[in-house]
Parts: C-alpha cells; structure tokens; sequence
C-alpha cells in the first residue's frame, strides 16, 4: 500500500513538472496572440511585384520548407539519408514559382538583404544552393532593393529560367531614334540586373 502512493505521489510530482513547462505563469498552455501579417512588410510588397512580374505564367507559393520540394536520391544509406534531411530540415525558402497548369515546381526565389537589418538571407547558403542545384531547381537569389519594376524582375527571372522574355513590338514613330549606350554604360545596366 505504502509503494502504491509513493508511487503516485512521485506520478504527480512528474505531471506537474511537465505541465509547468508548457505553461506559462498564469496557467495557459496557449500563451498566443494573432500576428497582423503573414508577411513583413518587404516579403508582402516584394510578393505583390513578383505577381505582377510572373503571375500571369506561374503560381507563386511563399514561405515553402526546403524538405517540401526536393526529396533524397535513391540509394543512400540511412545514415545519408538522416543526415541529409537533418541538415535540410530547418530551411525555409522565400517563395517557389509553380508551373500553373501541372503544378510542377519550376524555380526558388530567396530574398538577399545585404545590410540584414530584417532577418532576410545575407549571404549564400551553399546548402541550400547545392541542394537545390542537385535536383535541378534553379535558385534565384535577389537583392532587397526599393524601385523595381516588374518587367525587369519578369525579365531577370525568365533569363535565369533560361527563357527569353516575351517581347511586344515597337510601335514605329520615324521620329524616334533609339538610345545608344557606351560599353560601360551597357556593362553597367546588365551587372544591376545581373545582381537581381
């Protein structure tokens, strides 16, 4: 009898430690309040121009776990292949352009901040890269900046697809002479869409 009790005294002395842990000091287990947004404000701005910029040709998923669109290769060993998703795992991409008629994944987008002043990817995760590379998804990379414009995101993301972007022809005005660039003026123009 005396083993009986000493073993549920010690059963609830347990139950209250591991309920205290997931409980805060009023008591409730679910210490939540609503977010206002899913996005930041840079995320929530840069989706809006990335839908203008290929949202007529893709869907556009954001926030997609890096475990949710590539998979480990046949033929690893369990301990690979753990340790693979292990290091997979915890790594979140920005967005992930979907073909819209068969839903097939066609390309990563991650936004780069430089400055990290907003908890976005300052420099390259090779991981993420690799991985990505390794199973023939492009990974497009781009800065954090203000003034875009979706042709030129449309046009940066389609030639990293190693697409050509639809082009609309000129309307013919004789009056119109093109803009010649210098070399360095032309160099300078597709290294900032470059870095896009």
């Amino acid at each position: 009898m005396e083993l009986t009790l000493l073993a549920i005294l010690a059963l609830v002395v347990v139950a209250s430690i591991v309920i205290s842990k997931y409980t805060d000091a009023g008591g409730n287990p679910y210490p939540f309040n609503r977010k206002d947004s899913v996005f930041t404000t840079v995320e929530a701005s840069f989706l809006q121009l990335l839908e203008r910029a290929v949202g007529d040709k893709f869907k556009i998923v954001s926030r997609v776990k890096l475990v949710d669109v590539i998979e480990c290769k046949p033929g690893l060993s369990k301990k690979a292949r753990r340790s693979a998703i292990t290091k997979a795992q915890n790594k979140q991409l920005d967005y992930v352009l979907v073909d819209k008629s068969t839903l097939n994944i066609v390309a990563a987008v991650d936004l780069v901040n430089n400055a990290n002043k907003n908890g976005h990817k300052a420099q390259k995760d090779w991981f993420v890269s690799g991985a990505l590379e390794s199973a023939g998804i492009p990974h497009i990379r781009m800065k954090i900046k203000s003034g875009y414009k979706s042709p030129e995101v449309r046009a940066a993301i389609l030639f990293k697809l190693g697409q050509k972007p639809e082009q609309t022809k000129p309307v013919r005005n004789r009056s119109y002479k093109p803009a010649v660039l210098s070399p360095s003026q032309a160099k300078a123009a597709s290294t900032q869409l470059a870095e896009i």
